[in-house]
């Protein structure tokens, strides 16, 4: 009897405990379910997430190409977006500046990262904050000026002594027989001087960063109106103007400063007429010993030996031009708007490609100043300063009218009688 009661209990308690496992694994499982149906609909939500961030990425990716190419192109949006957005005016009370002596006959020009300052025959060098960082003493009274990359040179106005500097220290000082009229420096140190007042009507002379000299030529009818040294100091180019004949005589003489340490006789590589009565004005090597040309009609580029027309001049009123631009050519032109009104458009040619930029302000200028990459449009008191894709990097406010501006692509110095006002990039 004990033992049946005893087998009754046990399977009971087994059935029971089945029970129990039984609805464990239900209570499992459903909790199971709705785990995995909570974690399915959390990754839901983290893709939604994922999607709208995505998308927000991508229309702020779009609007910035869309505003940027529209600013390039569209001059309203631009000059608005400079004027609003990027606040690239500034006021002359916001500006470092530099004291100047009204009595001293001082001569001022920009280099490298520097405002340098001449008078007393001492050349001063200030930074970007008007401090001065260096001096050097020059025996010249009027000096002409010239610069390329970390190089300047310097010579007496009608003088026979010129200097090389690089940096704030001087590599060294000669003089040539005659006066020199005209001096240029290239990138690599190499010294360009022309020279007047000898038995020829000119003499070209060529020296290199340590004062040696390489090549000298002697013109005995043409006089010499602009010369210019390659980048890499390969090539010499001289522009000649002929006015010894009833007609106007205009050519460039290209000359291998490489075979003119060897064999001058040979150094003239090549030489470019052009047609009679065209005056030649300036010239000047740009990328990739591409040779720019202005004429009294029209800017021409010559490279290997033929020549490529850019512009002619003849079709609108051009107030200024240079090719005095790192790969770029510059004309401003006016463009009447009324009886008494004008606006004012700088486009920028690029000479490989032709293709153009511009800069349209609704004033008249009254002068422009390049460096290499930059230009300053002076419109009397603002100064408009534009890289050479036409862009607005900065707007000058004057309190009084701006005659002379110095600049490098790294600082802008603008000249008063009794200060220089410092504009950085």
């Amino acid at each position: 009897m004990c033992i049946a009661r005893k087998k009754s209990g046990i399977i009971r308690a087994q059935k029971y405990c089945k029970k129990k496992v039984l609805w464990y694994n239900i209570g499992i499982k459903k909790n199971m379910k709705d785990f995995w149906a909570e974690e399915l609909q959390n990754r839901k939500k983290v893709n939604v997430i994922k999607i709208i961030i995505l998308i927000v990425v991508l229309l702020i990716f779009i609007s910035a190409i869309v505003c940027t190419i529209v600013y390039y192109y569209n001059l309203d949006f631009r000059k608005w977006c400079d004027e609003n957005v990027w606040k690239k005016e500034i006021q002359e009370k916001d500006t470092k500046s530099i004291d100047l002596d009204v009595d001293d006959n001082t001569q001022v020009y920009a280099y490298e990262k520097y405002i340098c300052v001449f008078r007393k025959k001492k050349l001063e060098f200030y930074n970007k904050v008007g401090t001065e960082s260096g001096k050097i003493e020059l025996d010249i009274n009027e000096a002409i000026f010239t610069s390329a990359g970390r190089y300047m040179a310097i010579c007496e106005k009608d003088g026979n002594k010129f200097y090389l500097i690089c940096g704030k220290e001087k590599l060294y000082e000669s003089e040539v027989e005659g006066n020199i009229s005209q001096i240029n420096v290239s990138k690599s140190g190499y010294v360009s001087t022309v020279i007047s007042n000898t038995s020829y009507k000119s003499v070209v002379d060529v020296f290199d960063k340590t004062g040696n000299e390489v090549f000298k030529t002697n013109l005995v009818t043409s006089r010499v109106a602009d010369v210019s040294i390659s980048q890499d100091s390969k090539y010499l180019a001289i522009a000649e103007i002929d006015l010894s004949g009833i007609l106007i005589k205009s050519s460039i003489q290209i000359v291998s400063i490489e075979l003119a340490k060897t064999n001058p006789s040979q150094a003239i590589i090549n030489k470019y007429e052009a047609p009679t009565d065209k005056m030649i004005l300036n010239v000047e090597y740009q990328e990739q010993n591409k040779l720019i040309c202005m004429y009294s009609d029209g800017i021409e580029s010559y490279e290997e030996k033929t020549s490529t027309e850019l512009i002619k001049f003849d079709d609108k009123k051009e107030s200024f031009m240079t090719i005095e631009l790192s790969n770029r050519v510059a004309l401003v032109d006016e463009i009447s708007t009324g009886e008494y009104t004008a606006n004012t458009n700088i486009r920028i040619i690029d000479p490989n490609t032709k293709k153009e930029r511009e800069y349209v302000t609704g004033s008249i200028a009254k002068s422009i100043k390049t460096s290499d990459n930059k230009m300053a449009i002076n419109f009397g008191t603002e100064l408009h300063l534009i890289d050479k894709n036409g862009i607005l990097l900065k707007k000058y406010i004057s309190d009084t009218e701006i005659n002379n501006i110095v600049m490098t692509d790294a600082v802008v110095g603008i000249v008063y009688k009794d200060r220089i006002q410092i504009i950085n990039f």
